[in-house]
């Protein structure tokens, strides 16, 4: 008995293509609009926070243990000073809720939305 594919399942598999196309790009359109904050913490103390819009251009020295790089949208750990340069592999930071930390110098810079929203409450 052999298994061919039939009129009605190119139907339902385009159905299914084109859904998964439609949820991506609401999930992309999504992401774009609102405002976009850079922050940089150390020693849990917050040090400096930065609207990131299209013009920004601007470095942050941490005493020279850290530098970091604001350019437009995207916030970077550009040099450390500590030994397994994690936080500058962790690359370019370009949406809200990504972070980079550097441990041994207790330095954490992170990307926040406009809002902060939440998921859900468990209780």
């Amino acid at each position: 008995m052999r298994s061919r594919l039939k009129w009605g399942d190119f139907v339902i598999i385009a159905a299914v293509l084109l859904l998964a196309a439609g949820i991506a790009a609401a999930l992309a359109l999504g992401q774009g609009g609102g405002r976009l904050y850079a922050e940089v913490w150390q020693d849990n103390t917050l040090v400096e926070r930065v609207e990131l819009t299209d013009s920004t251009d601007r470095t942050i020295d941490l005493d020279g243990h850290n530098v970091i790089v604001l350019s437009g949208r995207t916030a970077a750990m550009q040099s450390a000073d500590c030994r397994d340069q994690v936080c500058v592999r962790t690359g370019t930071l370009t949406h809200a809720g990504q972070v980079a930390v550097c441990l041994p110098n207790r330095v954490v810079l992170k990307l926040v939305g406009e809002t902060d929203e939440i998921d859900a409450i468990v209780s």
